[in-house]
């Protein structure tokens, strides 16, 4: 294994050029080679720790430090080395040596926050010398690495686009790195850094230099700091909303409150703060913000204005060609077209004309309708956020008002609340993607609102919510038949069911939807500790599951926790038609599964057995708290399956 040092400009160029030809190779042999690409990789993921790292530890690990390592994975291009590294990192085979080897600078994606026990600061040091080509990098989770080395590592990363820190001990002093090293970050996730203060988030945006504030697309800072002043999370979370223009998703201790001070624009109340703490003027960021939105209106109708004169409609013209018609080659052709040519543009431009007059008739052409709309405007702001986290009920009115693009919301409701809910929802009934409700009622309470945006809706997360029978339940699933993702965390029900076994008829699942676009399910009951088992009271609970399983073919991840009913019959059901011979409108269930969690829930050894050995892409099992699940189970079955194409991680405790 020859290692050596070597200038970074030479590697770069020669990077670079691999880099191009490794894409474009990509996809010429995508679909031929993936899976021989894949079994490639998984036999370097089996054997890194008795063959590819083997030399390097033994000889050069402690007693050298390389700036660059040449061989045995440095020729590989950037999407492998990464892939790489996700499948150590995610399947809890990374070492330290492994990592030593694959900090490579064609590397632009590291997430180590599945090893966060391996990042040292020794780590980080070499992160910076040989990654500095790095776009995203996320370290949530390294508690340990103290603030200072942080900082010292970020100023050696200026190229990055996304950053995950969440949960680290970043402090004012990191983001002051971040904020003046990081000129292109868009992307910044903070979450429950408790050495950090909301304050210190305002070294992101530079208050006293607005055009050298970092091109934020979103900023995740929730649960940061222990300060208990709610003047100061909303103020900041005020400037920031008002500082910068780009944000789309963002997630902030005292956004809601936020957001009904500038709806309301009383920002008297904060002023005082702003000024003690060397902020600018919220008044005047808010005056700046509508010029700048009133200068973007006023181009808009320029430009309405300039296709009503001659050379715009010519411009008009010459882009609205049929695309896909073909240039003529002979002179006769055009000549003698050229008559019926003149009439279909004169007709083009008359038609355009009318349309337009409309249209500037409809935004207020004259002089006072000119000055009603710029006065309109001057009282009215739009923000350009796309999700929004950390909502309560009581704020909805301003969200509707200043953001009628958004199509990503996570709130918290209580019953006096359902009402503004159902009302608020109305606003993006078209076009909300995804909804995420903290609710401690029970489920038909907010199966109103569900309803105004369950068509368009693709994920769909219901935390406390209480669900008292089926029907409100397979009421749900018809309201959202599009979801992608689909988790619930509730309670168990308390259901007057019969205690003997129910018949085995499916005809419980016969009115449940197909959700063909479902991939992400899962369904968590609150456990109880101080019992060994759940209580099995909602035993008809598994005819809905066995047809949500059934008629989700997609389903890529399966999370099941303390389930109230059989979860053996249910997959005992699904495996017998999984082995039926095909059909032309059927696709077999479980053919896409990744990931299973049946955490403590009722499921035999043998039912196991038989979702082991499946013919698919299973590669992680969570059989945490399965009381009819031993060690010796386990050791058996990780004997099973050690010869298998795909390596499998069974979770048990």
């Amino acid at each position: 294994m020859p290692l050596f040092r070597r200038s970074e400009d030479s590697f770069v160029k020669k990077g670079t050029k691999k880099k191009r030809k490794s894409r474009q190779g990509d996809r010429e042999n995508e679909g031929d080679c993936s899976s021989l690409i894949r079994l490639c990789l998984w036999s370097l993921v089996e054997n890194m720790k008795d063959v590819w790292t083997k030399d390097y530890t033994e000889k050069y690990m402690d007693q050298y430090s390389f700036r660059y390592i040449i061989g045995p994975f440095d020729m590989l291009p950037r999407h492998l080395v990464e892939e790489l590294l996700f499948l150590l990192s995610s399947h809890r085979l990374m070492t330290r040596p492994a990592l030593h080897l694959l900090l490579l600078p064609q590397v632009n994606s590291l997430s180590l926050s599945a090893c966060s026990s391996l990042v040292t600061p020794n780590i980080c040091q070499l992160i910076g010398i040989r990654c500095q080509a790095l776009l995203s990098l996320d370290l949530s989770g390294t508690r340990h690495l103290p603030a200072l080395v942080l900082s010292e590592l970020l100023g050696h990363l200026t190229r990055l686009h996304s950053l995950c820190l969440a949960g680290t001990q970043c402090d004012g002093s990191v983001l002051q790195s971040v904020g003046t090293g990081c000129r292109e970050l868009r992307h910044l996730d903070v979450s429950g850094c408790c050495q950090l203060t909301p304050i210190s988030l305002l070294s992101l945006v530079h208050p006293h230099a607005p055009h050298t504030r970092l091109p934020l697309r979103s900023l995740v800072a929730s649960d940061i700091g222990f300060a208990k002043g709610g003047d100061e999370r909303v103020a900041v979370a005020v400037f920031l909303l008002l500082a910068l223009p780009c944000l789309l998703k963002t997630a902030l201790d005292g956004l809601g409150d936020a957001l009904d001070v500038i709806e309301s624009q009383d920002f008297a109340d904060l002023e005082a703060f702003c000024s003690h703490n060397g902020m600018p003027s919220l008044k005047e960021l808010w005056d700046g913000r509508i010029q700048t939105q009133g200068k973007l209106t006023e181009e808009k109708e320029k430009k309405i204005e300039g296709l009503l004169d001659d050379q715009g409609m010519e411009r008009w013209l010459s882009e609205s060609e049929d695309p896909d018609g073909g240039d003529e080659s002979e002179n006769g052709s055009e000549h003698k077209e050229a008559d019926g040519a003149k009439v279909k543009v004169q007709e083009k431009i008359s038609l355009h004309c009318e349309h337009k007059q409309v249209e500037v008739k409809d935004i207020g052409r004259t002089e006072g309708q000119t000055r009603y709309a710029k006065s309109v405007l001057q009282d009215h702001l739009t923000l350009p956020l796309r999700e929004a986290h950390g909502i309560s009920c009581r704020n909805m009115r301003a969200l509707r008002k200043l953001c009628p693009d958004l199509c990503a919301l996570s709130l918290d409701c209580d019953d006096s609340e359902l009402g503004h809910l159902l009302v608020a929802l109305e606003r993006w009934t078209h076009e909300l993607l995804s909804l995420s409700l903290h609710f401690a009622g029970i489920l038909t309470e907010i199966l109103p609102a569900v309803q105004t945006v369950g068509a368009t809706l693709h994920h769909l997360h219901l935390e406390g919510v209480k669900i008292s029978d089926d029907a409100s339940f397979l009421q749900l699933l018809c309201l959202c038949t599009k979801l992608k993702t689909l988790a619930i965390q509730t309670e168990s029900p308390i259901l007057n069911e019969e205690e003997e076994e129910e018949e085995d008829e499916e005809q419980g699942i016969q009115g449940l939807p197909c959700l063909s676009q479902l991939r992400f399910l899962s369904v968590k009951f609150f456990i109880d500790h101080s019992k060994k088992k759940p209580l099995m009271c909602w035993r008809s609970l598994k005819w809905l599951l066995l047809g949500l399983l059934r008629g989700s073919p997609l389903l890529e991840k399966v999370t099941l926790v303390a389930i109230p009913c059989s979860i053996n019959s249910v997959f005992q059901m699904l495996l017998e038609t999984h082995h039926l011979p095909p059909a032309a409108d059927r696709v077999p269930p479980l053919c896409q599964l990744r990931y299973l969690s049946l955490a403590y829930c009722d499921v035999s050894m043998e039912t196991v057995t038989r979702l082991v050995t499946l013919d698919g892409c299973l590669s992680t099992l969570d059989l945490s708290g399965c009381w009819t699940v031993s060690a010796d189970n386990i050791e058996q079955l990780q004997g099973n399956t050690s010869r298998r194409k795909h390596s499998l991680k069974i979770v048990w405790t």
